[in-house]
């Protein structure tokens, strides 16, 4: 007989043998690893999906010196288990008539616990104040030593591409794929097909610019006339838009939030890029920006490519946009025609030695930094400056920690 793993599993299911009126834990994001036993030393069953074919699952058991109002002994004992997996076209399934599970030895004093652990699925993690470890109590409930009946939730894995980005690639003057390098970038088509850039900042958010929104629109135009008319891609694939929501002051930080209508199911080729938890900006410090923008023919690339960046002195960049730091003889000096937005939200980029630079269509693009302690790629900035392509010296980023705080007080309201 075919058991479909996703059910509650009948009691008469368990070798043949019932645990009665035990009800199979309920299913979140992710699955159950562990097997569960009967009472009182009855048989164990092992369960696996085709997900995780490959690994052995286990059946806790606690043994118990038996006197008053005392416990003196307790051990833990795994019991390995392999069950014969069955692929059916339609679901995941376990046969159940030719999966024969072995009696576990008898222990003196002691019996047998129910007990289950969450894992979540590839590209995602646990998120729980407990260890994921759940067992059957007197009231017949799942419970956690720490967080009671409370479920654990599986949260994309961010920063972790499985081809991570190689160094000397270009955006300006070369053609090479970044080969699934920053797997959170999105790419934004205006109704005049207009590319731009977003990135992926969790499953179902991403952080562009206002300018980018704006694109082929009136500045008086609503968003609520603008959203319908844009498109967005993941990994190559359409996502639907829901909302997009603009920072406050979108004029002197120029940024904005585009909430999914559903959640993307994250891959090798999606996944988002992770928020920064400290400042990753300092003079030098290369960081790595891919985008869908113009090449050396000024045309729209077919093909994401990236850049290496240094930061920029910020100093040298408002002189040489501004002519001076000094506020009463700055003046619009841009050699491009076109003034970037420069504040204390923002730092600089400057050109590589081979004159690899952004350009048209890069903006929204994340600048993007590994922090090899913990071998994971955060979102430093965001390029708002996009008009640079190897003219001006240097393209803008809006910093993402000064703006971190809007960020996820919008995503937690929304």
């Amino acid at each position: 007989m075919m058991q479909d793993l996703s059910s509650p599993l009948p009691p008469t299911h368990v070798c043949g043998f019932a645990i009665e009126q035990c009800q199979w834990p309920q299913q979140g994001q992710g699955h159950v690893v562990t097997g569960i036993a009967k009472l009182q030393g009855g048989w164990v069953q092992q369960w696996r999906d085709k997900k995780s074919a490959a690994t052995p699952f286990t059946a806790l058991f606690s043994q118990t010196q038996h006197k008053p109002k005392m416990r003196i002994l307790n051990t833990v004992v795994a019991l390995l288990l392999w069950g014969l997996l069955s692929a059916d076209a339609q679901n995941d399934v376990l046969d159940m008539e030719n999966d024969i599970c072995p009696r576990p030895p008898p222990i003196e004093h002691g019996y047998v616990e129910h007990a289950v652990r969450y894992k979540c699925d590839k590209f995602y993690r646990l998120k729980s104040d407990g260890d994921g470890l759940y067992t059957l109590n007197n009231e017949k409930q799942w419970t956690n030593k720490d967080v009671g009946e409370k479920l654990p939730t599986c949260e994309a894995v961010c920063g972790k591409p499985v081809i991570p980005a190689k160094p000397l690639q270009r955006i300006i003057g070369g053609s090479l794929d970044a080969n699934g390098s920053f797997p959170w970038q999105g790419h934004m088509v205006s109704q005049e097909n207009l590319s731009s850039g977003a990135t992926l900042i969790s499953d179902q958010w991403l952080l562009t610019t206002a300018k980018n929104v704006f694109l082929s629109h009136d500045e008086n135009a609503t968003l609520e006339d603008i959203t319908p008319t844009l498109k967005l891609f993941l990994g190559k694939k359409p996502v639907d838009i829901d909302r997009v929501i603009l920072y406050p002051n979108h004029s002197e930080v120029d940024i904005g939030l585009i909430k999914l209508k559903s959640k993307v199911l994250v891959n090798e080729k999606v996944m988002p890029i992770c928020l920064p938890q400290k400042d990753y900006i300092k003079v030098g410090r290369v960081g790595y920006v891919s985008g869908w923008g113009r090449n050396s023919n000024f045309a729209f690339t077919e093909r994401l490519k990236y850049v290496m960046l240094p930061v920029a002195d910020n100093d040298k960049c408002i002189e040489h946009y501004e002519g001076s730091t000094d506020p009463e003889k700055k003046g619009k000096k841009s050699p491009v025609g076109v003034q970037p937005i420069l504040n204390q939200h923002t730092f600089c980029a400057g050109l590589t030695r081979f004159n690899e630079d952004t350009c048209y269509g890069d903006a929204g693009g994340a600048f993007a930094i590994r922090d090899e302690d913990d071998d994971t790629w955060y979102a430093a900035g965001i390029l708002s400056f996009d008009k640079s392509c190897a003219v001006a010296e240097y393209g803008v980023y809006v910093k993402v920690p000064s703006i971190l705080d809007w960020i996820q007080e919008t995503i937690a309201t929304n």
